[in-house]
């Protein structure tokens, strides 16, 4: 059988999570990392970035729209990954649209104009600039619980992603699940523009215990696992059991 329309993958830098997805994300992907609060989101997509870097040589971007680039920093190197090396030897470029930022050089537009191609702009620039390959947006939520069309979102957010990817890049989208919601995000549109989901959890099975795993829910030309795995996060960041089934969900 010829191998012309074999998939090229980029490792995630997760153990054991490649084993779940024939050997990685497809190369030029856009990615959902979906979950509620205290589940490893950030971890994960920031884990992604790191090992790409110090492994494959892949220098990557990471938006940042929730916590400063020194949280950021702070919260990774308990784990022993070093964001501030990355950033000085040209390895990873942060792009702040936290609150805590005084004033951004992108402006995101205010309903009912939504706008992203300021954002979009400077992302490709680093891009181009590094030749990145990896690209983090953490958490597209934020900006779509400020705006109420549903169509002018998809819409930005569909560009957004495509000049993304189509410069290269594999690309992952942090999204919230509301504590009181089974759904995958605001008006689910970031499931919509993902060819990949990946659900993380942490579920109460027993008065002082808690079982953390993760769902593949979604990964368009990958034969992925249909089962509910196994993770932990230790000091060394996240980590899958392929063969371990959670008893949490």
């Amino acid at each position: 059988m010829s191998d012309d329309y074999s998939i090229e993958r980029v490792k995630t830098g997760i153990p054991g999570l490649d084993e779940l997805i024939e050997g990685g994300f497809p190369l030029g992907d856009t990615i959902l990392i979906a979950g509620k609060a205290g589940t490893g989101k950030s971890i994960l997509a920031n884990q992604f970035l790191y090992r790409g870097a110090i492994e494959y040589s892949e220098p990557g971007v990471l938006v940042t729209l929730e916590e400063s680039p020194e949280k950021i920093k702070r919260n990774m190197m308990r784990f022993g990954m070093d964001f501030g090396k990355l950033e000085e030897e040209g390895m990873l470029a942060i792009v702040d649209l936290s609150p805590s930022k005084e004033a951004t050089p992108v402006s995101i537009g205010e309903y009912p104009s939504f706008d992203l191609s300021g954002l979009e702009a400077i992302i490709l620039n680093h891009v181009k600039r590094m030749k990145a390959k990896r690209v983090v947006i953490d958490t597209l939520s934020i900006m779509a619980y400020k705006f109420k069309s549903r169509d002018i979102l998809r819409e930005e957010f569909f560009k957004l992603t495509a000049n993304i990817t189509r410069s290269g890049c594999t690309l992952l989208l942090t999204s919230e699940i509301p504590a009181q919601n089974d759904g995958l995000g605001v008006f689910d549109i970031e499931a919509f523009l993902a060819s990949g989901v990946i659900v993380l959890y942490n579920e109460k099975i027993s008065e002082t215990t808690r079982s953390r795993s993760v769902e593949v829910l979604k990964l368009r030309g990958s034969k992925h696992s249909s089962r509910i795995h196994s993770m932990r996060i230790t000091d060394e960041g996240i980590r899958v059991w392929p063969g371990e089934i959670s008893p949490g969900v």
